[in-house]
């Protein structure tokens, strides 16, 4: 009997010899602890003992999650989305002005409801893209609208100035001084900065100029409980960089309180929150199945098991109700890529892991040779790579590549442990993204999305490579911010403030400086390459990368939410997977 992981096959024999270590098994040599993650070198670690912490969500619990939605509540969605398009028609033909439009068009991508109405969305912003920018100084939401058009316009793949901002200026080239305490324009131009090219500076500008004066804005006594709380909000994660399930179910309690909501949308809103939970509850349900039977996380105690966390990246990654088998395929993706850089940091030695590798490399030959003890092989009927994406044959070596570059990436890193070296910045970056898997996750994803394959589509990904690229980037570098400083005072692993501290001579503190102006260099660049592929292809693929950036913030803000969850993280998951928005179903 085998056990199957993804497209690799490990006989029973495998399990024999991994999960019965000998009664003599020598002592760990070497150990080094991160947040309750080991890594070994010298013998072989009793693989049937838990190294990381164990998952707080079981595969009981989450079979008896309810993933009921009432059928009238179906119909009541159904009345609610009629009204608010025949409530968008009056904004797309005039009847509102420009701000009216721009407030409304925020209101519904904020709510989670911008899937519904993209076309209602596109023709109103059709509207009012030309000439845009003629601000009249001293009114005073002038900034704020200049701001809020720029923004909107630009994350719906726009191409749009910066320019606007030269209407806001001294003649010395100083914002003018009266900005300075307005409060909602400095908002909307702090969150309009953060959609800004690398080349833009007078954005960059703008945002230092808006989060210096916000900042002194949260001092002001006269402002109350409500804008201290967007200002806080703003500064600490902007707009455009949330992920938008969380950023809904926020907003969503945010809109209930002001006075001016609009109740149809706002009802909308919370209805379709809570069946789109429900419809994650049931694809979980499933995913949690499949992994119970795979049943690696209970003969693998040394790999993390981690399919909530797999799964609510998958949420974040793309969210809309009918991509279901692609956020299956990701999780399942996700999952496998988890236990597989367990392996390489955890199981294998470097002799073991390079035969491993090798094995991989060699798939599409058919049979895998030895490799961690084992002999692997190769299945292309696997219902993980074939029924869940489809049946076209020119996606296998596709796969196959990104697998194998993911591979050596995993195998490069090892070696580096192994030989206790630390690359420069640019060497360890230059594998790094690759290693991070988020070329993994979207390859799959891309797949997903277009289920019907054919040769336009396969050629058409080489397209993508930098909006993949720079989407790696930022997961990778969100994840060294958030999980290196236990492995800094080890000095034994590569990571991007490591390096760079080791290559400079610099200290911790000076380290997380640069990552930091990396990590924002990279947004733009994203942001850039985002806007020219919206201009050539209309792919949800596309506002998938620029989803996986959001998710791994929301990941590793506060520390490793995947390999360490803490409460913080697993109140993420509950109140974007778990907890429904009350309403009253009566």
């Amino acid at each position: 009997m085998a056990l199957q992981l993804g497209q690799l096959v490990f006989p029973k024999r495998f399990f024999s010899e991994v999960c019965e270590p000998k009664p003599n098994i020598q002592q760990i040599v070497e150990v080094k602890c991160r947040q309750h993650r080991l890594i070994f070198s010298g013998a072989k670690p009793n693989v049937s003992e838990t190294i990381y912490q164990p998952t707080i969500w079981s595969h009981d619990f989450i079979q008896l999650l309810d993933d009921n939605f009432p059928i009238n509540c179906k119909e009541k969605l159904r009345e609610l989305e009629k009204n608010v398009i025949a409530m968008n028609v009056n904004f797309e033909n005039g009847s509102f002005s420009t701000l009216e439009v721009l407030e409304h068009i925020d209101d519904i991508d904020r709510l989670g409801l911008g899937y519904r109405f993209q076309n209602h969305i596109r023709r109103a912003l059709d509207t009012i893209i030309t000439p845009i920018y003629e601000v009249h100084v001293g009114h005073e939401e002038s900034l704020h609208e200049a701001s809020l058009r720029f923004r909107i316009h630009r994350q719906h793949g726009y191409t749009v100035s910066q320019d606007f901002l030269g209407g806001f200026k001294e003649s010395q080239g100083g914002f003018i001084g009266s900005l300075q305490t307005d409060v909602k324009g400095l908002l909307s131009l702090y969150e309009a900065s953060h959609l800004g090219f690398m080349e833009e500076s007078e954005l960059h500008e703008a945002m230092l100029f808006a989060r210096e004066h916000l900042l002194k804005q949260l001092k002001c006594r006269e402002n109350d409980a409500q804008v201290l709380e967007r200002i806080n909000r703003a500064l600490e994660v902007p707009l455009f960089h949330r992920m938008l399930r969380e950023e809904a179910r926020y907003y969503i309690d945010a809109y209930n309180k002001r006075e001016d909501a609009n109740l149809l949308l706002l009802e909308l809103a919370t209805l379709d929150f809570n069946m789109i939970q429900a419809t994650l509850k049931t694809e979980l349900k499933e995913v949690s199945k499949w992994w119970e039977n795979m049943g690696l996380a209970h003969k693998l105690g040394f790999v993390r098991d981690r399919l909530m966390e797999c799964f609510f990246c998958a949420v974040g990654m793309v969210f809309e109700p009918q991509y279901r088998s692609c956020r299956v395929g990701i999780t399942k993706a996700y999952t496998l890529v988890t236990v597989i850089d367990d392996i390489y940091d955890i199981y294998g030695s470097l002799d073991e892991l390079e035969m491993f590798t090798d094995a991989v490399k060699r798939t599409h030959a058919g049979v895998f040779t030895s490799g961690l003890q084992s002999s692997l092989q190769y299945d292309n009927r696997n219902e993980f790579l074939y029924t869940s994406i489809g049946q076209g044959e020119d996606i296998l070596p596709i796969l196959v590549k990104v697998w194998v570059e993911l591979f050596e990436a995993f195998l490069l890193e090892a070696k580096w442990t192994h030989n206790k070296h630390i690359p420069t910045l640019e060497v360890y970056l230059d594998n790094a993204w690759r290693s991070v898997s988020g070329v993994v996750l979207l390859t799959h994803g891309y797949f997903l999305f277009n289920q019907e394959i054919n040769r336009d589509v396969v050629e058409s990904l080489d397209m993508y490579h930098d909006l993949m690229k720079w989407s790696s980037v930022i997961f990778r570098l969100y994840n060294d911010w958030a999980t290196s400083s236990d492995e800094i005072e080890q000095g034994k692993t590569a990571n991007a403030i490591s390096c760079y501290m080791h290559e400079n001579d610099v200290s911790e503190e000076v380290a997380r400086k640069h990552i930091k102006t990396l990590i924002d260099e990279a947004w733009r660049k994203l942001i850039k390459v985002h806007l020219a592929c919206t201009k050539e292809l209309a792919n949800p693929f596309i506002d998938m990368a620029i989803n996986l950036a959001r998710i791994s913030l929301c990941t590793y803000q506060y520390g490793d939410g995947h390999g360490a969850p803490d409460a913080r993280a697993r109140d993420q998951v509950s109140s974007v997977i778990i907890e429904p928005l009350m309403y009253n179903y009566a």
